[in-house]
């Protein structure tokens, strides 16, 4: 899945607002979301493929999609590009590596 595609969940059709690597990376985008107000469902790729997702089971790794009603995607996407940072390559493998080394100091 890509920006902007849609599915539909629950009868409602629900559209990609962002993409991330991780889970964690996606829920941080979601939280933006949600502080404007927003509905909006994050899902990892293993997810939307399995018909039993709906018991809320997700993988921590992975592909991760944020989604929000059709009628709320250009908005979504303009919050995005205004608040969020795409790291690639290895600014996004140190932002992952120091999000592991958090959650095992957790522990």
């Amino acid at each position: 899945m890509k920006i902007r595609d849609t599915i539909r969940i629950n009868g409602e059709i629900w559209a990609v607002v962002d993409v991330a690597p991780a889970l964690e990376l996606a829920e941080m985008v979601a939280v933006i979301l949600e502080d404007e107000g927003f509905n909006m469902i994050v899902k990892s790729g293993e997810v939307l493929s399995d018909p039993l997702s709906h018991l809320g089971v997700q993988s921590q790794l992975g592909t991760s999609y944020v989604l929000v009603r059709t009628n709320d995607t250009e908005k979504a996407l303009e919050l995005i590009a205004e608040s969020v940072t795409d790291y690639e390559g290895e600014e996004l493998e140190k932002i992952m590596t120091e999000m592991a080394n958090e959650d095992n100091s957790k522990v």
